[in-house]
């Protein structure tokens, strides 16, 4: 497949995500309000920590060693092998934490036991989830990127169907039990995909496996473990300080602005992930990366520049176009949030060199530290200036995390 056309196809792929992103947002607050977005986030935020702890962590290792050993498929297969027998005890464990404390974890999370059936649910579900991320690693690996690519578009598709009918027939709870559904019904859609290709046969998934394979595939854990458990548990501890000290409903604007925000970084994220993080990899000395760097910074600045200044003129338009009345609320939150924003892309330009270099260590110590630091400024803020404050906090965290990935940049990189 051509780059031109694995190109088109990933800016549709994005689109796609984009525009379903908007529709799901649009859905769930007309019927399920502030108070369910933010029930909705917390959800989101957990499910993302459980499936990382269920074995979803080891995508980047199955599509690396897919890709390494595409021609020793047994080789392939072990290190396949090995993956499901993580996933097998990792799953076995999360099961029994989800099923028979399901009503501990909604007090928490979702403020009433009432919930502990989607818990439940998500119980069953959480295991097809990880096997589907496993799937398409292996279809990365393989370079088989059409299908890849098609599956995420599929995904964005059946996420948005489901979220939108159960959102509207059953509300509240409809939209819970469709976030915690989805990947799975798309699991069997990918089944269908690939039962036709020479490497799907179920004896391939359950080779002999050894020690060292595991070491390997979970050498992978630290860093995805370290920024998955640190950004979404700090998003989860705000959003529950946010609904304790001031409103539920409150917590819902600021899940409004937070997921306005992400989604508008989709486009910023995408181009990082695909064309600068692979280019920089290849690069061997520090004047080749500065040289990249430079031209990066040149383009995707001001489009971040833009988009949030965009995002801000029109914040009024776009709260009644994307939410509701209810919503209006978040008006205030726009300045500082779009400001960190513009701020963010900038510490993550040379936060991608430390990927690429894989400085492990500095990577997971900032990914904790300012997950911690953007914890402790928004309790620091919203105690002085309201709901406001948190977007003063992540204005101001942004800017310590630049900062910071600017001096390992200069300082620690040769």
């Amino acid at each position: 497949m051509t780059l031109i056309k694995t190109s088109i196809l990933s800016a549709i792929a994005t689109v796609i995500k984009i525009i379903s992103g908007f529709i799901i947002t649009k859905v769930i607050a007309v019927y399920v309000g502030p108070a369910g977005l933010a029930m909705i986030g917390q959800l989101q935020n957990f499910i993302n920590i459980v499936l990382m702890f269920c074995g979803d962590f080891l995508k980047t290792a199955t599509t690396k060693y897919t890709a390494e050993y595409t021609a020793e498929n047994e080789r392939k297969y072990q290190l396949w092998s090995s993956s499901v027998k993580i996933i097998f005890f990792l799953n076995l464990f999360g099961f029994f934490c989800l099923f028979f404390f399901s009503e501990v974890i909604s007090a928490y999370l979702l403020k009433d036991t009432q919930y502990g059936y989607v818990l439940k649910v998500l119980a069953f579900s959480i295991p097809f989830f990880v096997l589907n991320t496993m799937l398409l690693a292996i279809l990365n690996g393989h370079k088989q990127i059409k299908k890849y690519i098609i599956l995420n578009i599929v995904l964005s598709l059946i996420s948005l169907a489901l979220v939108v009918v159960l959102s509207v027939y059953y509300g509240l709870n409809g939209a819970l039990i469709a976030y915690v559904i989805n990947q799975s019904v798309v699991f069997f859609v990918t089944l269908v995909f690939v039962k036709d290709e020479y490497w799907f046969k179920l004896e391939h998934f359950f080779y002999q496996t050894n020690k060292e394979d595991m070491k390997k595939l979970l050498g992978f854990a630290m860093i995805t473990l370290a920024a998955v458990l640190s950004s979404n548990g700090s998003l989860i501890y705000i959003r529950d300080f946010i609904s304790e000290t001031i409103s539920m409903e409150s917590a819902g604007h600021w899940q409004g602005i937070w997921g306005l925000s992400q989604i508008s970084l989709t486009l910023i994220t995408t181009s990082l992930a695909t064309y600068f993080l692979p280019t920089l990899s290849a690069l061997k000395n520090k004047h080749d990366i500065s040289k990249e760097l430079k031209s990066a910074i040149k383009i995707i600045v001001p489009l971040a520049f833009l988009i949030s200044l965009t995002l801000y003129v029109l914040r009024d338009f776009i709260i009644l176009l994307l939410y509701t009345e209810d919503f209006l609320p978040m008006n205030e939150l726009f300045l500082w949030q779009m400001t960190g924003n513009v701020i963010k892309v900038c510490g993550w330009m040379f936060g991608y060199v430390l990927v690429a270099r894989a400085m492990i260590k500095y990577t997971v110590f900032t990914e904790i530290l300012f997950a911690l630091t953007f914890i402790g400024l928004s309790v620091y803020f919203t105690a002085l200036y309201g709901l406001v404050g948190v977007t003063y906090a992540y204005a101001l965290n942004s800017l310590i995390h630049f900062f910071a990935m600017y001096y390992i940049y200069k300082y620690k990189i040769n």
